[in-house]
């Protein structure tokens, strides 16, 4: 007797969002002296992420016509997506959102420890010396690698979210970059960091 797979119920649309507007956007030295997973949004980031999450709902219901859909949340763990996330999550009622899963592995590239800005701007010079999708930087990782657990996420993501209508990513410019590399099977070549999404800015929707 044989066996028939029935296609994957995908959501019916997956959102990728960029956070608001952080200090780290703001004054390169906040990495200098502020953890990058702990650099806060600026006021104005708060009001992008507040006006996100307006837009995002009258586009998920269609302009307040219906009301037969429900969001899932996917976010990072750094505190400018979380607060993000909770400007969002203002537009929303208790009701129309089934869950929240905080995923470690949308975090930033990571570029290591406290940064040394004059460093930092020689470092990013080789960057564009060497390729931008395989440096390496010290004590860091290469937009290679930070791929490679995008990837691993978008599939963990789309197993465990075959049943919800609508999923909303909240994360940082270079996995935004990764995972719409991902999701677009896009050649690695044509990978480029620098094209980032504004902030609050929804970067990419599939149906």
């Amino acid at each position: 007797m044989q066996a028939h797979n029935n296609p994957p119920i995908l959501p019916k649309r997956i959102i990728l969002l960029r956070h608001g507007e952080s200090q780290g956007n703001m004054d390169a030295k906040t990495y200098t002296t502020i953890p990058d997973n702990k650099i806060p949004l600026t006021v104005k980031g708060l009001a992008q992420a507040w006006g996100a999450g307006v837009q995002i709902r009258d586009v998920i219901s269609c302009n307040n016509t219906t009301s037969n859909w429900k969001v899932y949340f996917y976010v990072s763990p750094y505190q400018r997506t979380l607060s993000t996330l909770r400007e969002i999550g203002l537009s929303f009622s208790r009701k129309e959102i089934i869950g929240v899963d905080e995923d470690c592995r949308l975090r930033e590239q990571v570029f290591g420890n406290f940064q040394d800005e004059k460093k930092m701007k020689e470092l990013k010079i080789k960057k564009e010396e060497y390729g931008q999708f395989f440096y390496r930087f010290p004590d860091g990782e290469s937009i290679a690698a930070l791929s490679d657990r995008v990837s691993v996420c978008n599939d963990h993501i789309i197993t465990e979210g075959l049943s919800l209508p609508f999923c909303i990513r909240f994360t940082t410019s270079s996995a935004s970059n990764s995972i719409m590399t991902s999701v677009k099977f896009s050649a690695m070549q044509r990978f480029i960091p620098s094209q980032s999404a504004h902030n609050s800015a929804a970067t990419l929707e599939m149906r």
